[in-house]
C-alpha cells in the first residue's frame, strides 16, 4: 500500500462529466448544504448542530498524515456548469489490514442521473491503482436502496447483513456491509 499518493494534486479526479477535487475552506456552503438535508441524512446519521457541522468540515478537509479513519472528502462538481453535485470520499479504515471505507452523499436533485457511481467508480480506480489498498468497504442501511445499488453497480458484493446495527435519528436500522478485493490481489 502505498499512502505517499495520498495528496490534494493526486487527488484530482474527472471523468466525461464530473470534476472530483478535495474539499477546501471554500466548500463550506456546499459541505453545510449536503449535511444539513434531512432526506439526505435520513439513513447517514443526525443533522448536526452549525458548530459541530464546522468542526465535522474542518475534521474532513485538514491535511492527510497517513492516519486510520480520517474522512478524506471530494467535492463532485459538473464539468460543463460548474455545478456543485454532492461528495464522494474514503478513510482507511485499516491500515495493518489494507482496507479502505467509500462514502458518498448526492443532493437529491441530482440523484438518479449515475454521477454518484460514476464518482465511486473513478475513486475506486485510484483507490485500487494508485494507493494499491487490498479490499474497499462500504456500508450503509437496507432501507437506504439508492446506496446499496450504487455499491452494486461500481461492483462491491454484498457479504453481510447486521440485524438492527445502526441508530440513526431515533430509529434502530439494519445494515448490509460491502466489499471488493482489489483484482491485483486476486
Amino acid at each position: 500500500m502505498d499512502l505517499s499518493v495520498i495528496t490534494s494534486n493526486n487527488l484530482q479526479l474527472s471523468t466525461d462529466r464530473l470534476s472530483i477535487t478535495l474539499m477546501n475552506e471554500s466548500h463550506w456552503p456546499d459541505f453545510q448544504r449536503i449535511q444539513a438535508d434531512n432526506e439526505i441524512m435520513k439513513y447517514i446519521g443526525p443533522v448536526l448542530p452549525l458548530d459541530e457541522l464546522k468542526t465535522k468540515f474542518l475534521d474532513r478537509i485538514r491535511p492527510f498524515i497517513q492516519e486510520e479513519n480520517h474522512w478524506l472528502t471530494l467535492a463532485i462538481h459538473h464539468k460543463l456548469t460548474g455545478e456543485f453535485i454532492g461528495s464522494v470520499g474514503f478513510k482507511l479504515d485499516s491500515i495493518n489490514d489494507q482496507r479502505a471505507e467509500i462514502g458518498y452523499l448526492v443532493l437529491p436533485q441530482h440523484s438518479g442521473q449515475g454521477y454518484t457511481t460514476e464518482a465511486c467508480n473513478v475513486l475506486k480506480q485510484f483507490i485500487f491503482e494508485k494507493i494499491k489498498v487490498r479490499k474497499i468497504v462500504a456500508h450503509c442501511t437496507t432501507g437506504n436502496i439508492g446506496s446499496w445499488k450504487v455499491m452494486e453497480k461500481i461492483g462491491l458484493l454484498r457479504e453481510g447483513e447486521l440485524k438492527m446495527d445502526s441508530f440513526l435519528n431515533n430509529n434502530w436500522y439494519d445494515g448490509y456491509c460491502y466489499g471488493l478485493v482489489n483484482p491485483l490481489y486476486c
